[in-house]
């Protein structure tokens, strides 16, 4: 006993038999590839109606196809239905029959629909394919029968097809098709609830002209036009504000080699790049600790192979002379214990690194080299790209998380993502801008002009003032040369001096205790590299188609859903 005869007992005999039950007893499709690039779809459903009904609905998935024109409805007598009503639903076209309702008894009714699908062929490199769900799989009843017959233009030479029967993703085929000249006639008898009826035919390129804008590809090209023109404008007016505003003052002299700093390192820093880095941060604490305020001490961990070296701070009995931000570099190093290990402080100075710039900037805020804080420029023009951002960031998760409720159109993905990358590209070049709208004055420039000089001084490998450079000058000028990633080279000019004590680092060689000193600066200079690199690292951081070749049921164009109340 079939299905078909099974459910009509269970209709006939059902003690709920007063309520409304269906089925469709033929779902027939007839499609027409057009030269064109589209294809003319004619749907006629049969429906098997026991109880009351005023109504037959057709939802049609604009998935993997670009749009629909043409939509109409005609009843079982081939005249045309004018009170259809014709709307989106999410990302389906929604087409409604309203009859005058009455009580059916096992009746048949029919209805036909007919539309014209553009941007639903697969265009592919070496065939061109018709992938269509023609029985849709998107309903609760039985589709009793169905046969679908499909027409290509004459003049494509051959083709081949598949066909696919079952539920979403099967990839059984069934060969239950005829092939003709220049058609194809497809059958299926008992599709069961939640399984759709899927055909493939594809066919050799050339015959088919593919249409200049593909698949929403007019709305997308305009959105891509879009995308590009908001950063670009976003640009220029930046760049605008910037070259109106935010240009340092020039100085018109060549750099040359100055022997010293008219500023400490941290403002020397600030001055030469607008910034301060966990490696300036560094540079401050190894100036800290050569006037007197801490002491580093080098230690040798593991044995062979494995061995290390850590680094610790010991902090000093002395106080006075710290401007604010050397006590906040303090007081975040050492946070009430008098000796801490590098390896401690890690998270604790990333959390602190914000509000010790802060400090930082407030104290250059007090002289004549920039025209105001540069952390509040900064905050003043790039404070609506950084809400804009923020809220971009918003957006982006409510549409991801709202999207499968409020069942936005899969056409609308690809708009989605060139706004969210064009919004979020504007928003960066904005706040790029915004970093460099700090502007040096007069005095500045040339504050930056000596500095760079004393850059220059540090990095030389000649040996310029060769008598006066000392001990005391290697220790007194090391936080600038950290400052200006030369700490190497710097080492290197004293490495004929021979090694004497310094109060503010602790070699491993002393630290052990087993006697012995850094035979020479040279040595001393690797312990210096050592301990820069290891440090500053520390403080710096923290905890499309399916194609011929496969296929499945529901996999195609078309498809969603029907029925009938």
């Amino acid at each position: 006993m079939n299905l078909k005869l099974i459910l009509f007992f269970l209709i006939l005999f059902s003690p709920f038999c007063s309520k409304a039950a269906y089925y469709y007893d033929s779902i027939d499709v007839k499609i027409t590839v057009n030269k064109d690039s589209t294809f003319d779809v004619e749907e006629r459903q049969t429906y098997f109606l026991d109880g009351s009904f005023g109504y037959f609905f057709r939802d049609i998935d604009l998935n993997r196809l670009d749009h629909l024109s043409e939509i109409s409805a005609f009843d079982e007598k081939g005249n045309r239905i004018d009170n259809i009503s014709v709307s989106g639903k999410g990302d389906k076209i929604h087409i409604q029959w309203d009859f005058e309702r009455r009580n059916f008894k096992k009746e048949l009714k029919s209805w036909t629909i007919k539309y014209k699908v553009h941007g639903g062929l697969g265009f592919y490199k070496d065939y061109d394919e018709l992938y269509w769900n023609a029985v849709f799989g998107d309903r609760d009843v039985l589709v009793a029968k169905s046969e679908v017959k499909v027409f290509l233009p004459k003049d494509i030479p051959s083709f081949k097809v598949k066909l696919f029967v079952g539920p979403a993703g099967s990839v059984k085929q069934f060969e239950t098709y005829s092939v003709f000249e220049n058609s194809a006639v497809f059958s299926g008898n008992e599709i069961k609830p939640r399984e759709s009826m899927t055909i493939v035919i594809w066919w050799p390129k050339g015959f088919i002209e593919k249409p200049f804008l593909y698949q929403n590809q007019m709305i997308n090209l305009s959105a891509l036009a879009l995308g590009i023109l908001i950063p670009l404008v976003v640009f220029i007016i930046s760049y605008s504000v910037w070259r109106k505003k935010g240009r340092d003052a020039k100085i018109e002299k060549t750099i040359i080699s100055q022997y010293d700093s008219p500023l400490s390192p941290a403002l020397s820093a600030v001055v030469a790049r607008q910034n301060i880095t966990a490696k300036d941060v560094l540079a401050i604490i190894v100036d800290l600790a050569v006037r007197g305020y801490l002491k580093i001490k080098e230690e040798e961990k593991g044995f062979s192979i494995f061995k290390h070296k850590e680094y610790s701070f010991e902090r000093m009995e002395r106080k006075d002379g710290l401007l604010p931000f050397e006590e906040k570099i303090l007081d975040s190093l050492f946070g009430g214990s008098p000796v801490v290990l590098a390896t401690e402080i890690r998270r604790r100075f990333h959390i602190e690194l914000p509000a010790i710039k802060k400090e930082i900037f407030k104290e250059v805020e007090k002289t004549s080299y920039f025209n105001g804080n540069i952390e509040k420029t900064r905050k003043k023009y790039g404070f609506f790209y950084s809400k804009v951002f923020v809220l971009l960031v918003i957006i982006i998760f409510a549409f991801v998380f709202f999207s499968r409720f409020l069942k936005i159109p899969a056409d609308y993905f690809p708009i989605a993502i060139i706004a969210v990358i064009s919004i979020a590209i504007s928003s960066f070049i904005g706040m790029a801008f915004a970093y460099y709208m700090p502007v040096l004055t007069k005095e500045g420039a040339e504050a930056k002009w000596h500095i760079l000089g004393f850059k220059e001084y540090l990095n030389t490998a000649e040996r310029f003032r060769i008598g006066e450079e000392t001990a005391d000058t290697f220790s007194k000028l090391l936080p600038f040369a950290i400052v200006f990633g030369v700490e190497k080279q710097w080492a290197k000019r004293f490495s004929y001096l021979k090694y004497t004590n310094q109060n503010w680092f602790v070699p491993a060689q002393v630290y052990s205790g087993q006697g012995g000193s850094p035979s020479s600066f040279s040595e001393f200079a690797s312990s210096i590299s050592n301990f820069s690199n290891s440090v500053s690292s520390a403080f710096g951081s923290s905890s499309g188609g399916s194609g011929a070749s496969g296929g499945s049921a529901g996999g195609g164009g078309g498809g969603g859903g029907g029925g009938a109340g």
